[in-house]
């Protein structure tokens, strides 16, 4: 009978340990839509929600850096080109980087060579030519983007999440990328 109870309680406190010391469960996943992309405040140079980007990078306060062309001849989008999203008082990398390469120097075959390397997936037909891609964990610091660009090369559109938010940062690359697409990457008017 005490071995019984002994066995008993060693097996007992097997499980009480083995339960302790499992894993906290994961993290629920916010699947928050961005919202309205235009409400105020914003901010990559008016372009953006403070908010939209906030719910994206998962933190507050955030800090963004925006640089840009002079020229204010050119229609509000085109002036950007790049804006980084970090948590203010943080010194490391963005966790949102937004990019326009305008003019754009690649070729159709480095953007093709890009994406197979990258194992990229083409963008919903609505808003190609481009695509969206994971680089996994393992790789400092994983993110997901989107490259897209206009049907003859001359500009491409880039957006990059760091991964950590408990979001899918390739799906809100792609719904930032919608939102921006008209905004930047449409022909350019006659001055």
């Amino acid at each position: 009978m005490r071995r019984t109870g002994r066995a008993l309680t060693a097996v007992l406190l097997l499980v009480v340990s083995a339960a302790c010391s499992s894993a906290p469960p994961p993290p629920l996943r916010d699947t928050r839509p961005l919202g309205h992309m235009t409400a105020e405040p914003l901010a990559c140079d008016g372009l953006i929600s403070a908010r939209a980007l906030r719910i994206v990078v998962g933190a507050l306060p955030i800090l963004t850096t925006t640089t840009g062309l002079p020229d204010k001849r050119l229609p509000k989008g085109r002036r950007c080109t790049s804006c980084a999203v970090k948590v203010a008082g943080v010194r490391e990398w963005a966790l949102l980087d937004v990019g326009l390469d305008d003019p754009f120097r690649g070729t159709p075959r480095e953007l093709a060579d890009t994406m197979a390397f990258g194992q990229g997936r083409l963008l919903p037909e609505d808003l190609g030519p481009g695509y969206s891609a994971t680089v996994p964990e393992g790789k400092e610091p994983a993110f997901a983007y989107v490259y897209g660009w206009t049907s003859g090369h001359e500009r491409l559109l880039s957006i990059r999440i760091v991964l950590g938010a408990a979001r899918d940062p390739e799906a809100d690359a792609i719904e930032l990328f919608r939102y921006l697409k008209p905004i930047m990457l449409t022909p350019e008017k006659t001055r």
